[in-house]
């Protein structure tokens, strides 16, 4: 979103700190807009100008501001990004910043772009095959995708791996491919991707004579949430927790809590799925109810 650059940004750092910042904004034009910023920072928080290390403005202070700042912020650093305009016609200053502006926006979407493209290609030269969940209405319509609770949880297959910052590479199988595919080669895609979550997975137990077992899941890697598929979930499940219906929050695709459903664990888990903060991935966090009949989603977080 474009930045309204009649409006001077200006953002106070306090005690050194990079990430305790109070971010206020007065009209570029006004000859107090940094005292105004001052003031709109004070109402804000309960601070003192000696906790001001630095003060950051989009437009250069007047010389009004500037006496203010340095009767105010004595010992604060004061940097600008744009130089006030001489006299009173803004109207150079305010279009050479906004292209500017633009132009750094353009190089920032590039260089997003560009990080996503090389995080495809890692993803395809040495990613894994793991199988995905994700939340929809319907199949998706590029991506290859199964149904597992139909209208509500599906999945598919992507190649995956870690980069060096953290960041998760993905390249999906998408539907043409899939559908070219033959049975005997979606088997071994399967076969391979399941066989990925399940290297390395352990369960985690937390017993509660009170509440009752809880179980989650871990792996060293991500999307341990798709372990639900592995032939042998539910009955390692009922071996950990005692009982023979389940359920299941999938709280984000790395998160996993299992209980039995009729234990006292069920609330918890149900208020873990619901205030998930996860909005990174295609799966919505939901409540799974899996029994030897099969898998059901009896709740879901509210779609964002």
């Amino acid at each position: 979103m474009a930045q309204d650059m009649t409006l001077n940004v200006v953002v106070f750092q306090l005690n050194t700190n990079d990430n305790d910042l109070i971010t206020a904004a007065a009209p570029a034009q006004a000859h107090d807009s940094v005292r105004q910023a001052w003031r709109q920072a004070e109402q804000e928080r309960q601070i003192q100008s000696s906790d001001v290390t630095r003060v950051h403005s989009m437009w250069q202070p007047s010389p009004a501001d500037r006496d203010f700042l340095a009767e105010t912020f004595p010992h604060a650093g004061h940097t600008h990004v744009f130089e006030r305009p001489e006299g009173a016609d803004w109207t150079a200053a305010f279009d050479r910043a906004r292209r500017v502006m633009a132009e750094v926006e353009n190089i920032e979407l590039r260089e997003r772009s560009a990080a996503v493209d090389e995080m495809f290609v890692q993803a395809e030269r040495v990613g894994e095959w793991l199988p995905i969940l994700h939340s929809a209405a319907a199949p998706l319509p590029f991506s290859a995708s199964l149904a597992l609770v139909e209208g509500k949880l599906y999945f598919g297959f992507a190649k995956v791996t870690t980069m060096p910052d953290g960041q998760i590479g993905m390249s999906h199988l998408t539907r043409g491919k899939f559908e070219a595919m033959s049975m005997e080669e979606i088997e071994e895609l399967a076969s391979e991707a399941l066989g990925n979550v399940k290297s390395g997975l352990i369960f985690k137990v937390a017993p509660d004579e009170e509440l009752g077992t809880m179980a989650t899941l871990e792996r060293d890697g991500p999307f341990v949430g798709s372990a639900i598929l592995l032939d042998d979930f539910y009955e390692k499940c009922v071996e950990q927790v005692g009982a023979d219906r389940l359920i299941v929050g999938l709280i984000s695709p790395d998160h996993i809590l299992i209980a039995g459903a009729s234990s006292g664990q069920v609330e918890e888990i149900r208020q873990a799925v619901l205030t998930s903060p996860d909005t990174g991935s295609e799966l919505n966090p939901c409540l799974l109810l899996i029994d030897a009949d099969g898998i059901d989603v009896i709740d879901e977080r509210p779609r964002r």
